[in-house]
């Protein structure tokens, strides 16, 4: 099925164009030379800008601008095998490494799929919102708008979401399951039904996927690529399942290879020239054990112990903080099941808002959270049970209710 992917040169802003298909000798020569110095060790090297030979314990060089190819490698198996891209009922078909670019973390991806995608454009971020969208949205010269992807029921509710389209003039969405900060996840008929809307509507989506295998519902894991890879952009990042965020390496996953292997080269180099070396290494060490278990048909051990642990601090934090008063805010009617967030809102003992609270909580060297109205949730405040271990869940507990009886 051919799609808004299929006609880049159409689509793409012209700056971005011109970066595209400006000609870049310094990146274009190195290619050639280093397959060269792989066949010839005495091949002299004369286009390296970079001081070499004189330690080479500690020498770390550039890398390729769309990342190591091992690791591109890694991703899109580890992709494919994760997501079931290869069964007919999704995409029929494994990607490749040129269907994947290695960004410096899930920013960068982001950063550089609004220069893209939401450069002069609506975009419409979901309720409950990465409060970082509005500024790669803001830099990229787009126009941030809040839409409505789930009823008041808790429903998927595309008529909703087909009206916020309209009135707001969307033309490109984000979509971000499990969600940072709610923790809502979608089921696949959800997945599918959004896939149909946007085929409707010749909608561009980007599908922030970071948190995709971190779900606590059972529930297998959900990439709306599968189900719309001619207008569906994935990204996500090694920091959260790998325990390692200072790594700073996300990838970019498309089904149409000119986007990741082309343009997305052109764009990474002009940004940030390349991603982290030391951090790709690190990363591939870790998912090649994740592919082994995956080629197995095993789930990866490191993976199933972070789940549940993290399912655990979730469930305790829900009961606390209902205890005192707060009630989970997201997918209405649904539990948070993703992501090491999750909204709450204020308890009906605190009249002011959710600013007010988190200043009075850090006061009282009480607790640190993170203010809903940060991203569009007023009334609410964010809580990461990521960074709390149970012990941390019963001292909040403790510290709140001390908190209750001081005011009387």
């Amino acid at each position: 099925m051919t799609g808004p992917f299929d006609r880049l040169d159409e689509i793409l802003p012209a700056d971005v164009l011109t970066v595209v298909h400006r000609m870049t000798p310094i990146p274009t020569v190195a290619g050639r030379a280093g397959a060269i110095a792989k066949q010839d060790p005495n091949f002299v090297r004369g286009d390296i800008g970079q001081v070499v030979g004189l330690d080479p314990s500690i020498e770390v060089l550039y890398g390729p601008p769309v990342g190591l190819e091992p690791l591109r490698e890694a991703v899109a198996e580890f992709w494919t095998r994760t997501f079931r891209l290869d069964d007919p009922a999704y995409l029929g078909h494994s990607l490749g490494a040129e269907n994947v670019t290695i960004t410096t973390g899930a920013a960068e991806a982001l950063t550089l799929l609004f220069r893209c995608f939401g450069a002069g454009k609506n975009v419409g971020l979901p309720r409950g919102y990465w409060e970082n969208y509005l500024n790669g949205v803001g830099l990229s010269g787009g126009n941030a708008v809040v839409v409505d992807y789930f009823a008041e029921s808790g429903e998927l509710d595309l008529a909703g979401l087909g009206r916020d389209v309209d009135e707001k003039n969307v033309k490109c969405l984000v979509a971000n399951f499990p969600c940072n900060p709610t923790g809502a996840v979608l089921t696949e008929e959800d997945a599918r039904a959004i896939a149909a809307f946007l085929r409707e509507r010749d909608l561009i989506l980007i599908a922030d996927e970071v948190y995709a295998r971190l779900r606590f519902d059972g529930g297998a894991p959900i990439s709306l690529l599968a189900y719309a890879p001619e207008r569906v952009v994935s990204l996500s990042s090694a920091s959260k399942e790998y325990l390692i965020p200072g790594a700073r390496i996300g990838y970019v996953v498309s089904d149409r290879a000119e986007l990741t292997n082309a343009v997305l080269r052109k764009l990474v180099r002009a940004n940030t020239a390349s991603p982290n070396v030391p951090g790709q290494r690190m990363v591939l060490e870790m998912m090649t054990k994740d592919l082994e278990a995956l080629r197995a048909g095993d789930e990866p051990a490191m993976l199933k112990k972070i789940r549940a642990e993290l399912g655990q601090r979730k469930t305790a934090l829900v009961e606390v903080l209902r205890k005192h008063g707060f009630d989970v805010v997201g997918r209405p009617g649904h539990e948070p099941m993703g992501t090491i967030f999750l909204m709450a809102s204020l308890p009906n003992w605190w009249k002011d808002g959710d600013e007010e609270f988190v200043e009075a909580a850090l006061e009282r060297s009480a607790f640190s959270a993170i203010p809903g109205s940060a991203f569009g949730l007023a009334g609410s405040v964010r809580f990461s049970f990521g960074s709390m271990s149970l012990e941390a869940v019963a001292e909040l507990d403790r510290r709140l209710s001390a908190w209750e009886s001081d005011r009387g």
